[in-house]
């Protein structure tokens, strides 16, 4: 993929739906709550039930979009907007497949915070071990039209009352995995009895 084409693909691209449940988790990449929920619930999660979900995955939070400057303000200072910027950038170039970028979110989150604060040092390794095409999210990342293009999408997709991350939403309902609700039984769940997937007989029974 071109990347002068990762703006417009930004823009007008729209989140396929391959089943009837939707699955969307915003979170940061220097949160330390967002990289355990990826850890321990979002992995495990998809690799029992990738196919019976859509996952729509952000990295933005809690962040601050100024328009007219052109900024963003991270919750956890700059690196992280970097952080989420490279994460965006990995997720449109693979056109939203969770099969590549998940993996590599994954290996971000097994990061130390002050080893991801120190430069892309992280990110290449990350790229490298998930084999992800590092020149092409470098190229994404410090690029300001298209970096800025993909934080607003992120900005857009993050919705407006979300107040802590992860924040998780399965079909349009919040799941609190601060107060102990399990994804997958929620996936599992959004199905009618009769439709629960196989996985869901081992998931529900946990």
């Amino acid at each position: 993929m071109h990347l002068k084409g990762l703006a417009l693909v930004a823009v007008t691209s729209t989140w396929v739906k391959a089943t009837d449940v939707q699955v969307l988790v915003c979170m940061e990449v220097l949160c330390p709550d967002s990289k355990e929920f990826i850890l321990t619930e979002l992995d495990s999660t998809y690799a029992s039930l990738g196919e019976y979900f859509d996952l729509e995955y952000v990295p933005y939070g809690n962040a601050d979009i100024d328009y007219d400057t052109q900024t963003v303000r991270c919750q956890h200072g700059e690196a992280e907007c970097s952080g989420n910027s490279f994460e965006q950038c990995a997720i449109a170039i693979y056109d939203n497949d969770a099969d590549k970028y998940l993996p590599y979110a994954s290996c971000l989150a097994s990061k130390p915070v002050d080893v991801l604060e120190e430069g892309d040092m992280a990110y290449k390794s990350c790229a490298e071990k998930t084999s992800l095409d590092w020149s092409l999210i470098k190229s994404c990342h410090d690029d300001e039209d298209i970096s800025w293009t993909l934080q607003m999408s992120a900005a857009e997709n993050t919705p407006s009352y979300v107040t802590y991350v992860p924040w998780v939403e399965v079909n349009g309902e919040v799941i609190d995995w601060f107060e102990g609700e399990s994804l997958s039984e929620a996936i599992c769940m959004a199905y009618p009895e009769n439709e629960q997937p196989d996985p869901c007989l081992v998931a529900l029974a946990q």
